[in-house]
């Protein structure tokens, strides 16, 4: 059950960023890459491997600033893949590392509440 909850809090954390995320597949279509070689990140920063994994992806950014604004910290945006995988394994999400290195899909990762997850999502064509 408690497992159940981390990925219902995850899917809540991905619900609430939506809108960056239509951005972010935006800046894709913009840059000409795919899923080949890019993954999209929607990273809790205060959970403990999205910590680890937003400091790689966006050393010394001031991630301070945005909680003494009361608001959650965020790492979004748009990564290499090439490197994801084997860092999520390495950090124990096994599963999520094997669904990422087995596509070629733009998709996003989220990480959140202990749980990572690929989501292969569907954008609206008239919205991208």
């Amino acid at each position: 059950m408690e497992q159940l909850t981390k990925t219902q809090s995850a899917m809540d954390f991905f619900d609430a960023n939506t809108d960056r995320i239509f951005r972010y597949k935006q800046r894709v279509k913009e840059l000409n890459r795919t899923g080949i070689d890019t993954v999209i990140t929607l990273i809790n920063v205060d959970d403990p491997v999205g910590g680890i994994l937003s400091d790689i992806l966006m050393p010394g950014h001031d991630w301070q600033q945005y909680r003494d604004a009361g608001e959650q910290p965020v790492a979004g945006g748009l990564a290499k893949k090439e490197f994801i995988p084997e860092f999520l394994k390495v950090a124990g999400y096994e599963v999520a590392a094997a669904e990422l290195a087995q596509t070629d899909d733009l998709v996003v990762l989220v990480i959140d509440a202990g749980v990572a997850l690929v989501l292969n999502v569907q954008f609206d064509k008239k919205s991208v």
